[in-house]
């Protein structure tokens, strides 16, 4: 198209449409042209596709040179934050070993921890390629979530389908700080009143689920962010399981059934359970 506009400017293109499985049919122009230049053009646009596919392929290429061949997890015994990284590496077929530790281990690790915190995940094998990837200690779960959904279909490639998975994922951070400082709560008395305040028709727990769901609602309704499963949905999972699970005293597994797309997103979740079996 460019190229026979630049050599004939008096010319007027005014369709192009794909026919008889051609790459591309002959376009409608105000000046004659022979089949010399029709060649040329045709075959001109056909190497431009070509070229496309074969940037595209060597993109994939550079991923799957790059992806990690092991990726150490340091956290607790338990989901919590890097459940749903476990259960992306999982999906993208990277194999990881866990490393758990205990509250009192995390407390004399903090110096060394990027941001003093758990979970923390290095890439122990692979991850080839520019700077110094491997044995790098990373920090920050919902940024190795994105960082694993990459290598598998849960991250989108589109910018407008992962700004939907990013909103989700910061709804669902948000989520768990409504219930950090019931965990934290050692007087069991005092956590019971929290989760009942968090319940309630006003509380921030509800309120969290009600959003959740509108979102849902907003987006097709089959998963979290659409059509597709996402690592947007293995995080929400963390929170879904953690009702169902009775892992929140004092927060009764009916209490999803409140929500019925969270909890049929739940049941959907809980059914790969190749993504989630591991010894806790």
């Amino acid at each position: 198209h460019t190229l026979y506009e630049a050599t004939h400017p008096a010319s007027e293109v005014r369709s192009l449409v794909y026919s008889d499985r051609r790459l591309f049919s002959y376009w409608a122009l105000g000046d004659d042209m022979n089949s010399r230049e029709k060649d040329l053009l045709v075959g001109a646009a056909a190497g431009a596709a070509a070229g496309a596919a074969a940037v595209l392929v060597a993109q994939k290429l550079v991923e799957l040179w790059r992806k990690p061949s092991l990726v150490k997890v340091t956290y607790f015994q338990m989901a919590g934050r890097a459940g749903a990284v476990r259960a992306a590496l999982k999906r993208a077929k990277i194999p990881y070993v866990n490393e758990f530790v205990t509250r009192d281990q995390v407390q004399a690790m903090r110096p060394s921890l990027p941001f003093g915190q758990v979970p923390v995940f290095e890439l122990l094998k692979g991850a080839r390629g520019r700077g110094a990837e491997r044995g790098r200690v990373l920090s920050q779960s919902v940024a190795f979530l994105r960082y694993a959904g990459k290598f598998s279909s849960l991250y989108p490639a589109s910018p407008y389908e992962a700004l939907k998975v990013d909103e989700a994922l910061d709804g669902v951070s948000d989520g768990m700080l409504c219930v950090v400082d019931s965990l934290r709560e050692k007087d069991m008395a005092k956590k019971l009143q929290m989760r009942k305040e968090l319940i309630a028709p006003e509380g921030n727990l509800r309120k969290f689920f009600a959003s959740m769901q509108r979102l849902m609602a907003s987006n097709g309704g089959a998963f979290l962010c659409g059509a597709d499963l996402t690592i947007a949905d293995l995080a929400m999972y963390t929170m879904t399981a953690a009702v169902r699970d009775k892992f929140l005293d004092g927060v009764p597994p009916e209490f999803l059934d409140d929500f019925p797309l969270l909890a049929n997103l739940h049941m959907k979740l809980a059914s790969m359970k190749e993504l989630w079996e591991m010894d806790y």
